[in-house]
């Protein structure tokens, strides 16, 4: 009886470790590489702004959806990418937070509806 006393440790012990080993090896993984992507279940809403007078790109415009709280600020070069949860339309707005570094730009809105997991925008905004 002892022997299948041990051997039943053994078995439980292998599984404890067995599993601290795999539990361990995903933490490991997710601190060195980071939370994966949740398959298809966002889109990317990415776009350019620029100007309607002058075509020239425009850096500082806040971009953000409808109801959600995160946002983005258009880079030097007018681009900007949003990541959120996949839906069939999203309202996005973009304004002009900063006045002193791109002059005055009217807010706009537009509601798009998404087809593929990534929509571009090309927006041309109307100064004040």
């Amino acid at each position: 009886m002892t022997t299948k006393i041990k051997e039943k440790k053994r078995k439980i012990l292998r599984i404890i470790f067995g599993t601290l080993s795999f539990s361990t090896a995903l933490f490991v993984f997710q601190a060195c590489y980071g939370t994966p992507e949740d398959f298809g279940m966002d889109v990317e809403i990415k776009g350019y702004v620029k100007s309607k007078v002058t075509n020239q790109p425009i850096p500082g415009i806040k971009v953000s959806l409808e109801n959600q709280p995160q946002y983005e600020l258009t880079d030097s070069e007018g681009m900007f990418k949003i990541y959120t949860s996949k839906d069939s339309s999203y309202k996005v707005m973009f304004e002009d937070i900063d006045s002193t570094t791109n002059g005055s730009f009217l807010p706009k809105d537009t509601v798009i509806s998404i087809i593929d997991d990534t929509t571009f925008l090309n927006v041309a905004l109307d100064a004040k």
